[in-house]
């Protein structure tokens, strides 16, 4: 998917005034003007504000006009209505998503860590567990059998770089011959010294 990150704006508020003299046309004239909320969006979702601008048009010579080049008086007026306007909600849509996706991560997070406690003090039959060796590498085993105080699997014969491929080498024809037992106190050291990346439970 393509991420497009941008800066865009969006109309908030419009007016006129009038009875000042245009500085391009040097008439005094009647001018429109729009206040405009800046917001960064990506992929066409609006993130979080950035400011607002003011745009200042002349009916006259219908030049747009740089604001401090008008008279003090309309630049303070200007200023104050600008100060005074809020950003549309919408404009914080994005930030709201982000802070919904975080929140809700740190909870999957703390869920599956009570989950994983839970499995490792009460082990199951053909629980698979994911492993993270002294190398940094993931390897998985499943349980065959259990005891009063240890576990009997069999290991994988291969072995993952990261996390997320575990799934990978955890298919049923990757578990041959590769026997290995662990006592219950054994498993639950291999939690509390963070691992187990993970336990399956079908």
């Amino acid at each position: 998917m393509l991420l497009l990150l941008g800066t865009t704006s969006t109309e908030i508020k419009r007016g006129n005034f009038s009875g000042t003299i245009c500085p391009k046309c040097r008439e005094v004239s009647d001018f429109d003007y729009f206040v405009n909320s800046k917001y960064t969006f990506i992929t066409l979702i609006p993130l979080f504000p950035v400011g607002k601008e003011a745009v200042v048009v002349c009916n006259n010579c219908n030049e747009i006009i740089d604001i401090n080049d008008l008279d003090d008086a309309v630049v303070e007026k200007l200023g104050a209505e600008n100060n005074d306007l809020k950003n549309p909600i919408w404009t914080y849509f994005g930030s709201f998503l982000l802070a919904l996706a975080i929140a809700y991560g740190i909870y999957c997070y703390f869920q599956s860590n009570n989950e994983t406690e839970k499995y490792v003090q009460n082990p199951t039959l053909n629980d698979v567990y994911a492993i993270k060796d002294a190398k940094g590498f993931y390897y998985t085993f499943r349980i065959d059998s259990i005891s009063n105080d240890s576990i009997y699997a069999t290991e994988s014969d291969y072995q993952a770089e990261l996390p997320y491929e575990v799934d990978e080498i955890n298919i049923p024809e990757n578990y041959t011959s590769k026997k290995i037992t662990y006592s219950k106190k054994e498993l639950e050291n291999l939690y509390k010294e963070d691992k187990i990346s993970s336990i399956i439970r079908n």
